[in-house]
């Protein structure tokens, strides 16, 4: 899905040539489809969206995806050198990562002009056609063309806090820092503004593993969590506490297999994300990342998951250490919780999730898919599963679906919602609900923020152990 207000791309040829960063003979050198790519990818880039392994502050951009539309890299470069609104600021690497593209200092203010270029009420298009949202704010197809069985009904729109965007995008601008973030909250609000309701427009559209990911370059979902906090102030987040541990757990217990270290994470959370964090001479909030990272098969290696959070811990700090010990425990029971989803699985090389979605266990080469790859498919069957109870529990008390929760315009009866999960899925879990505050004072370059933690599994794939 790529959603833009009516003619925006319009706008940003009309703003280029106001602004005098280029003419418009130089704009006509490229093509209609050329300049579409171009500025999506200018898109994603101010958004922060698809963000690159090596550069946080980059988005990747696949030489394969840009040669459906611009087929010569030469030409690429051109129309980078004419229309300068990105940078490349990595170079492709193979097997490990594509090239980094970061927007140019004046492409943030490009970007800010066109949001305020955008008529009110102006309408909203999804690949040049008018946008035709679904009647129950899913999507019919996955994101492979199968059919979604989901048929539960959400939100299609949601109605925004502007005054308090409005406020927070005031106090980023002074702080003369954080570009994405505003870029982030301009383009909510632009989106909502264009549209014929006033209100923000999402869908969902349902992954091969069984994830509701809402569709576009940002939305609620995929935004920084300060900025959702402040659109959705007084709202209520509701989330599976330790979810993906807790989870994991279960599994295990379920074919008698011991999990002593997990287990103790899923118990005590709070004391283990600070021992951790004594341990690599870390925050807690990058205590949280890395052990959230292990279950997905990041390791604690030279390349591993403390390199890409400059976190300094020598190999000899952490041997023997609690956390070495969690990461091997990992590693050793996965098999076992794979070969059970295997076995119950009809069909060869294949394993199917709990919410039905099946993959293949063996690659189009012969090779074996890596374990933490089936391991994370199991985990995210399980979590959209409940997610799926948790929509059918709460009604219209949902405004917003996150990975391992929602976000309600109302309190929730947690300890009644735990017992209904139990009785459909199996899955004993216990919800964390936060009420939604914005913080205009946080200084969010110092934090890790909870979006972040949706992406890991995208982050590390690079390094995931086999």
């Amino acid at each position: 899905m790529n959603l833009k207000p009516r003619n925006f791309d319009e706008v940003i040829e009309n703003v280029l040539v106001e602004k005098g960063v280029c003419t418009s003979d130089t704009l006509n050198k490229y093509s209609k489809k050329e300049k579409f790519y171009y500025f999506n990818q200018f898109l994603i880039g101010a958004t922060n969206r698809r963000k690159h392994p090596k550069d946080e502050h980059a988005f990747s951009l696949y030489s394969y995806e840009r040669r459906k539309h611009i087929p010569r890299a030469s030409r690429f470069d051109d129309m980078i050198k004419d229309i300068p609104l990105i940078k490349k600021s990595c170079n492709y690497r193979a097997d490990n990562w594509p090239n980094g593209y970061r927007v140019t200092s004046s492409g943030y203010d490009i970007f800010s002009a066109c949001c305020r270029a955008v008529p009110s009420r102006c309408g909203l298009y999804n690949e040049g056609k008018p946008y035709n949202p679904p009647r129950n704010g899913i999507r019919s197809q996955l994101k492979n063309s199968n059919k979604c069985n989901v048929e539960a009904k959400v939100p299609k729109e949601i109605p925004l806090n502007e005054f308090s965007l409005r406020r927070y995008l005031k106090r980023l601008q002074q702080s003369g820092n954080h570009r994405n973030m505003i870029s982030q909250i301009e383009y909510l609000l632009t989106l909502a503004k264009a549209s014929k309701s006033g209100l923000l427009p999402i869908t969902y559209v349902q992954s091969n593993g069984g994830r509701l990911y809402a569709e576009g370059a940002v939305n609620l979902q995929n935004c920084k969590r300060e900025i959702r906090k402040t659109a959705l102030a007084g709202m209520f987040d509701v989330d599976i506490e330790n979810c993906h541990y807790n989870l994991l757990e279960q599994m295990c217990a379920r074919i008698g297999i011991k999990t002593p270290r997990i287990s103790h994470y899923v118990r005590n959370k709070k004391q283990v994300r600070k021992e951790v964090a004594t341990t690599l001479q870390c925050t807690e909030e990058q205590a949280k990342v890395v052990l959230i990272a292990l279950i997905y098969g990041a390791n604690l290696g030279p390349r591993g998951v403390l390199k890409k959070l400059d976190i300094d811990t020598s190999d000899e700090a952490l041997k023997d250490t609690w956390i070495s010990k969690l990461t091997e425990e990992i590693i050793n029971v996965r098999r076992y919780v794979i070969e059970d989803y295997t076995a119950r699985t009809r069909g060869y090389c294949k394993i199917k999730n709990d919410a039905g979605m099946i993959v293949k266990t063996i690659t189009e080469n012969g090779e074996s898919v890596k374990k933490s790859k089936l391991l994370a498919h199991l985990l995210h069957g399980a979590e959209s599963l409940i997610l799926q109870y948790m929509i059918s529990f709460l009604g219209d008390n949902v405004v917003l679906l996150q990975h391992d929760g929602v976000t309600c315009p109302n309190p929730v009866d947690t300890d009644e919602l735990s017992d209904y999960i139990a009785e459909k899925t199996g899955y004993r879990v216990q919800f964390d609900i936060e009420q939604l505050k914005p913080d205009f004072y946080v200084d969010a370059t110092d934090r890790f923020q909870q979006q972040d933690l949706e992406d890991i599994f995208e982050i590390f794939k690079y390094e995931m152990a086999a």
